[in-house]
């Protein structure tokens, strides 16, 4: 019973971290959409304002795929641990997906808040 249970666990934590990873995904493409239809015409006061809101969510959304696949590579730790499955069985790299999701998502952050800088303050050529 305690093997179905953790295999359950882990399954339903890469689903639902795959559905975070989306949630970022688009709240981060409907900022940029923002940026780069209407960035230039914004007031500073509506820039702080959709900044703001695609900050937390974006990093709401990042907390719910680090929370549920470190919940996920816990559960496939104790399966591994008690000899119900194999190491490659649940993970062939052997470490979690959020070391790799997390920065780059923080980065995905940074790069949304510059490109929509750059659209507010263009260069001169």
């Amino acid at each position: 019973m305690e093997t179905e249970h953790y295999i359950e666990m882990f399954w339903s934590a890469q689903d639902m971290g795959i559905q975070a990873l989306m949630l970022y995904l688009t709240v981060s493409s409907g900022y940029l959409i923002v940026a780069y239809l209407v960035g230039s015409k914004l007031t500073k006061a509506q820039v702080i304002f959709v900044s703001s809101l695609f900050f937390v969510f974006a990093l709401y959304a990042l907390w719910g795929v680090s929370q549920y696949w470190s919940s996920g590579d816990q559960a496939r730790l104790a399966l591994e641990a008690s000899g119900a499955v194999s190491e490659i069985e649940l993970n062939y790299l052997g470490i979690s997906p959020v070391v790799i999701a997390l920065p780059m998502g923080l980065l995905g952050i940074i790069g949304c808040l510059k490109f929509m800088w750059d659209v507010r303050k263009p260069r001169a050529l």
